[in-house]
């Protein structure tokens, strides 16, 4: 059986701004990959010291993080056991053999999950009315932004992102406001790039669109080469009230594979094949896919003929 893509959020998006929330369960939550031991190795060296561009908390904070850490050492004992051996109040990774102790007095919980599990986290707590980021720890991506929010709202992480706010921030209010103990969410955001890291390289947007602009003059000269050059990187993004502190867990996990392996599935190329073709060029430009959408479309379509 061919493999495909952990998820494909492609076949059911639209070419609008959606957020597509949809119930999870706790067992979907967390996602051990099969690059585990290198993938952590280099998050921890990258979260190492806590660096400002990746990391930042508020003290008002520490009572959430602790309880989320409580609710990731449950679910890792309770869905991941092969992978994780408890060892009083230490884990210890079975994959690549690290030893976490979740009670160490130096170091924030926020800090000691960042070096435990793929996933990162991001905390919202209400503050006269509003929902504001209280800590984030964010390595899958260099540009600062999510961290950069951490005392204000999320919206500013969107502003760069063309119509994002103008088409959603109301409603991402909302969904926020009204996610509930127990009853968790999850969303899926994709696109298409050069780069093949799970964590991204520094200045992570400007990276993503020269890698396009790159890999497009090397694709005009052979588009057959797409999906060995490009990668389909999916953005998993789960929503979690915290029922202690009632503080919002948001957490982040990041998947890459070559666009080569849809390459025999018809229903991801066909659905790839209708969002390029319908999303705006400053949509485009923003995902660094405007240089590559010729390039992609054709090999698509050169797959689609069989």
């Amino acid at each position: 059986m061919t493999r495909t893509p952990r998820h494909r959020p492609y076949l059911t998006a639209g070419a609008a701004f959606e957020i597509g929330l949809r119930p999870m369960e706790m067992a979907q939550w967390l996602h051990i990959g099969p690059d585990h031991a290198t993938f952590m190795a280099d998050k921890r060296a990258r979260l190492a010291g806590c660096p400002p561009l990746y990391y930042r908390t508020l003290e008002r904070s520490r009572d959430a993080q602790a309880e989320l850490l409580r609710v990731v050492n449950a679910n890792l004992r309770e869905y991941h056991g092969e992978d994780f051996a408890e060892e009083g109040q230490a884990l210890t990774d079975r994959r690549d053999g690290s030893r976490h102790d979740l009670a160490d007095p130096a170091r924030e919980p926020l800090d000691i999950l960042g070096g435990l599990v793929e996933e990162d986290f991001v905390l919202f707590d209400t503050e006269d009315g509003r929902d504001v980021v209280t800590a984030a720890s964010n390595a899958y991506t260099s540009s600062g932004r999510i961290v950069s929010c951490v005392g204000r709202g999320i919206h500013f992480a969107h502003e760069p992102v063309p119509g994002l706010n103008a088409a959603l921030a109301a409603r991402i209010d909302r969904v926020i406001a009204n996610v509930q103990a127990g009853k968790p969410v999850v969303r899926f955001n994709w696109f298409v790039t050069p780069i093949a890291s799970r964590l991204f390289p520094e200045g992570s947007h400007e990276a993503n669109v020269e890698a396009g602009e790159a890999a497009a003059r090397t694709l005009a000269a052979d588009h057959d080469k797409a999906g060995e050059t490009l990668w389909l990187r999916v953005e998993q993004q789960t929503f979690m009230r915290l029922p202690e502190t009632g503080a919002l867990a948001f957490g982040i996990h990041t998947y890459s594979d070559p666009l080569a392996m849809i390459a025999e599935d018809a229903d991801s190329l066909r659905a790839l094949h209708r969002l390029l073709g319908s999303y705006s060029d400053e949509r485009l430009a923003y995902g660094g896919m405007l240089a590559t959408r010729g390039p992609i479309l054709r090999w698509i379509e050169d797959r689609l003929a069989g």
